[in-house]
């Protein structure tokens, strides 16, 4: 029973290909994302409920474990970020969302298995997934026998019986997905206005006649009837989420002096037992080592040059660094721990130094440029700081960083700065250097050919547990506080800033507010009034307590000022295309039949024609979504010049030089295929509509943000 061990040993293996399955059926006929596996479930506490179905932890934590062990399998790494972290425990909501939709669908449309149709699946059509555990990889052969033997083994009961359950749900979804896919038809219609709008080309010559005012200057020549009529007419371009206005107070997880002594030791003890170990160590006890102190893990070995550490805070400690040593340095909000681990010469000088640069824009300010430049070189040999007369005198970007250009490698800065710095001498003030665009007075910090080969253990800057919980505790004593007292009331009595003018929050077409969406979806279970529990912000690392302040009901938005003055934009750049009517009229009619558009350029020498290919509804290049061309060319004859055509953005004139038709006779060759391939768009389209509407029209409550 060596294949019936194996296969047990792989269960793991299949139970994920079980889970993949109807989600690979949905990405190649549909075109949806997520995973509708759904193992079997236990009572547990819950997390949210979709049309009053109870989502528990284990829905959520079994969906987000296996997408976030994909994720580390796809990066490669041990570890998420925050970012990434916030990524996937939405992807694991949204897929427990659809999983439970479509289990409600499948409930709601009667959609039974027989027993028969999964004997039939098991031992006559078995899927992939199965068939990979029988199958030899050298021949690649099916043995059929050794499979329906392990089926047909006492000892294998439970196996088989887990297999058949979750194979009769995989059945049921795809017992619905056939129905669905009735719904959709593709007509021999659809079929060629999809094979025409990609195969036929039109070649045309094209002058474009932009607006040659301001649309500013139209402004003041729009009516508040124009804005009015505007208004009434694209209501679907002012339409509104309903909405929650809000306010609220942060209490920020910022390190306390405790937490960066405790840090701060627990860098140097990681450090001092990593030095401990010989570079020859072996990546997996790095990591093990790693895993004591942080939980984003060990980031393997990589060669670096110099200007890799340029946001590292001290980059010079890096590049100075002996093989084996290891050093630590902020950078983006961690504390990065490295150990050099090797060493080679990159033929290549790269150079640390600060710079002071006074530009002298015209040649006539060259003499003042200079007089400054050397009033300050003469200041700075006399004792005054470099980086302060750097952020008081500089021009350059680098002021604000005291002149401090980082570390630089060949052909990166200006020529004749370049070569002045690469023999400098170490830490003296040269200068004045004169350049194509000022005065330069330089000090080299350091020089190096060298790149290292460096491992890394990233350690969060962050604020200890303790800390955290005394957050949560002032931020629970201020709930407490606004509730009974009012929410400004409590604010003011603990000297907390309240936040009141963000816009309004949506549940769609915005980032949500924080980044965060489990607090957005708390917000809109409230009323106009209420006051937020406490909740925990990951990706920010703050805790937030709010209150809304009112509802927005769904619909069009109201025309105040600011809509009216964005509307007058809108019109006020019509009327700017608009007022070229006329020249592009005129210009039009010193055209006669067979003549070439260069011929304006008498006219215009701004108005060179050119020359572009497009499909009849294709965006192209140096046209954009100028429809209206491509429609007038697709009507018009070989030779044939337009009458002015009124655009988005300009005025048209073409002269069409080709029309390539699509082919019907290579059409009907290709009619399987093409019925395929727009099936298979209008099932994604269809099935991601749908799925869409059942989770607008879903009650979904959603309590993860009460798991602080």
């Amino acid at each position: 029973m060596a294949v019936m061990n194996k296969m047990r040993e792989k269960m793991t293996v299949i139970f994920a290909g079980l889970a993949g399955a109807f989600l690979l059926m949905i990405i190649f006929e549909w075109g949806a994302q997520g995973d509708f596996f759904k193992g079997n479930q236990r009572k547990a506490d819950e997390i949210g409920k979709v049309n009053g179905n109870s989502i528990t932890n284990k829905d959520y934590d079994d969906a987000f474990n296996q997408l976030r062990q994909q994720k580390l399998q796809e990066t490669k790494k041990t570890s998420l970020t925050d970012a990434e972290d916030a990524e996937i425990r939405e992807k694991s909501w949204d897929q427990v969302i659809v999983s439970k939709l479509i289990d409600q669908k499948i409930e709601e449309f009667g959609i039974t298995i027989t027993d028969q149709e999964v004997r039939d699946v098991m031992f006559y059509n078995p899927p992939e997934f199965l068939k990979r555990n029988f199958t030899d990889s050298a021949t690649g052969r099916f043995d059929e026998n050794a499979y329906f033997q392990a089926l047909r083994d006492p000892r294998n009961d439970t196996t088989v019986s887990n297999i058949t359950k979750q194979m009769r749900e995989e059945l049921k979804k795809q017992k619905l997905s056939n129905y669905l896919q009735a719904a959709i038809r593709t007509t021999r219609a659809d079929m060629w206005e999809r094979y025409e709008n990609t195969n036929a080309k039109a070649t045309v010559e094209m002058i474009k006649l932009k607006p040659v005012k301001n649309p500013r200057e139209f402004i003041s020549k729009v009516t508040d009837e124009e804005v009015k009529k505007y208004y009434d007419e694209h209501p679907f371009l002012y339409k509104r989420q309903e909405s929650r206005k809000i306010k609220f107070v942060v209490f920020r997880e910022v390190p306390t002096p405790k937490d960066s002594v405790m840090l701060s030791e627990r860098i140097d003890a990681l450090k001092k037992k990593w030095m401990a170990l010989p570079v020859t160590a072996s990546d997996s006890a790095v990591n093990e080592l790693a895993h004591d102190y942080t939980d984003l893990g060990y980031q393997p070995t990589q060669m670096a040059n110099a200007s890799v550490f340029n946001t590292y805070s001290n980059s010079d400690d890096i590049m100075n660094a002996k093989v084996g040593d290891v050093v630590s340095s902020t950078s983006n909000g961690q504390i990065k721990v490295i150990k050099i681990l090797g060493e080679q010469d990159t033929g290549a000088t790269f150079y640390h130094s600060k710079s002071i640069m006074i530009g002298f824009g015209r040649p006539e300010n060259r003499d003042s440029a200079k007089a400054l430049i050397t009033k300050i070189y003469n200041d700075i040999k006399a004792g005054a700081d470099f980086s302060a007369q750097a952020r008081q005198y500089s021009q350059d970007p680098s002021a604000r960083n005291g002149g401090d250009m980082h570390w630089m490698g060949p052909k990166m800065f200006i020529p004749a700065v370049e070569e002045a710095a690469m023999t400098a001498p170490i830490g003296s003030v040269e200068g004045p250097v004169e350049s194509n665009i000022g005065y330069h007075i330089f000090e080299v910090l350091g020089r190096t050919k060298r790149s290292v080969k460096i491992g890394t253990i990233p350690i969060d800057i962050r604020a200890s547990s303790l800390t955290t919980k005394m957050l949560q505790q002032q931020a629970n004593v201020f709930k407490e506080k606004a509730t009974k007292d009012g929410f400004d009331q409590a604010a003011q009595a603990q000297g907390i800033r309240v936040i009141s003018d963000g816009p309004p929050i949506a549940k769609k077409g915005e980032s949500p507010m924080f980044g965060y969406m489990p607090w957005v979806n708390y917000v809109f279970d409230l009323s106009a009034g209420d006051i937020t529990d406490p909740v925990k912000i990951p990706n920010a690392h703050l805790i937030v307590v709010g209150q809304v302040t009112e509802v927005l009901p769904e619909g069009v938005k109201p025309l105040d000022s600011t809509m009216k003055d964005q509307i007058k934009g809108a019109i006020a750049k019509r009327k700017s295309i608009e007022d070229l009517a006329a020249r592009a009229k005129q210009l039009r009619s010193s055209l006669s039949p067979g003549d070439d558009l260069s011929k304006l350029m008498a006219m215009d020498s701004t108005l060179r024609p050119t020359v572009i290919s497009m499909g009849p509804a294709e965006s192209a290049s140096g046209l954009g979504t100028e429809y209206a061309v491509n429609n007038t060319a697709y009507a018009m004859k070989q030779g044939e010049i337009s009458q002015p055509i009124e655009g988005e953005s300009a005025y048209y004139i073409i002269k069409l030089l080709d029309l390539k038709p699509a082919d019907k006779k290579q059409f009907e060759a290709q009619q399987t295929k093409e019925f395929e391939s727009l099936s298979q768009e209008k099932q994604q389209r269809f099935f991601g509509q749908w799925i869409e509407q059942l989770k607008e029209k879903a009650k979904v409550i959603d309590y993860r943000s009460h798991r602080m």
